[in-house]
């Protein structure tokens, strides 16, 4: 059968480009912008020449290493301011030009110790306002792997702001590895989302899901820049009930990178998850590339189970389960 014509032509030429055989009919590429704003609270009163004094004595101390990477002595400096809770989170840090003029270089090699700061999710930039302290040491997004769970949710949990972003959203025919995961027919109708997760405008994970249309008509017409779960369930009345997910490690592709803003070294976690509705049917298929530098995973796991000749696998020998959060313990016969 041959591939759908498109719906509506997209404008794609950024990364990924070319990777959707799909009939797209939305797309745009990521950017991230640097802002630079001027500090308008500026050092608390009286403590302007100890800020500049403790800078230069800090740029001077480092000698050979200033010479070789100047903006890590920058970035090592406001680490310490931090640490040593000169800026509590929520304060505004000096600006670019400040710091510059403090440490005698160029903006942009204090742009670069920020971005590090940003990209460490201890700094935040807001359009027009300025850079704030975001949090005191760098936060790693854990997800569980114990209930079905949103990027939303993990992000919030760790402080954080989140925003989903489409990349591309469209309609294309299963394959048949799709269709096996979601248990239909070979070249059935399927509806895709490409969306980019970010924390705080540091994008972290990339992710393709995969839905029946027939169970979800009219969603391209939806926001899709939102939780996915939340429209499920409030639009089109859905209770998921559970999933199954696989992980593992993976290098990331030249395009992945682009998109989450990564260097060539950085492996990547990879999950696959199928969702099922409490009608047992798969609703949705996703795979999932997480950062492998900013995320950790979580699953509570039972006991070892064995019988008394040693074979594992069967029914445990008779006794408790205890709860190590204190709410009680189980039989063997889950009682």
């Amino acid at each position: 059968m041959p591939d759908m014509k498109p719906l509506r032509d997209v404008s794609h030429d950024g990364p990924g480009a070319g990777l959707e055989r799909a009939s797209m009919i939305r797309g745009h590429d990521p950017k991230v912008r640097a802002v630079a704003c001027r500090h308008r609270d500026g050092p608390e009163p009286g403590h302007e020449g100890e800020l500049c004094r403790a800078a230069r004595n800090g740029a001077r101390g480092h000698g050979k290493d200033m010479a070789k990477s100047k903006y890590l002595v920058i970035y090592e400096w406001l680490s310490g301011q931090i640490r040593n809770k000169v800026y509590q989170p929520g304060d505004k840090i000096p600006n670019e030009n400040e710091l510059a003029a403090m440490f005698g270089v160029h903006r942009m090699t204090v742009r670069q110790a920020i971005d590090k700061l940003v990209n460490d999710h201890m700094l935040v930039r807001k359009r027009s306002k300025g850079t704030f302290l975001l949090s005191e040491k760098s936060p790693v997004l854990t997800r569980s792997l114990e209930s079905i769970t949103t990027y939303y949710d993990d992000i919030a949990s760790a402080g954080l702001e989140p925003h989903y972003k489409t990349i591309a959203a469209g309609i294309e025919f299963a394959d048949a590895g799709v269709a096996e995961q979601l248990n239909i027919a070979v070249t059935q109708p399927v509806l895709f989302l490409y969306r980019l997760m970010l924390a705080s405008g540091v994008p972290l994970v990339l992710e393709r899901s995969i839905l029946p249309t027939d169970l979800v008509p009219g969603l391209l017409e939806k926001k899709l820049d939102t939780v996915l779960y939340k429209i499920l369930h409030e639009d089109y009345g859905m209770r998921l009930l559970h999933s199954r997910q696989e992980l593992g490690a993976v290098m990331p592709t030249e395009n992945e990178r682009k998109y989450l803003k990564i260097g060539d070294s950085c492996p990547c976690i990879w999950v696959e998850s199928v969702v099922y509705n409490d009608e047992g049917r798969a609703v949705e298929f996703s795979r999932a590339l997480h950062r492998g530098d900013k995320y950790r995973f979580r699953c509570a796991i039972g006991g070892y189970v064995y019988d008394k000749d040693g074979k594992a696998g069967q029914t445990p020998l008779a006794g408790r389960l205890v709860d190590p959060g204190g709410t009680g313990g189980t039989d063997s016969a889950g009682r």
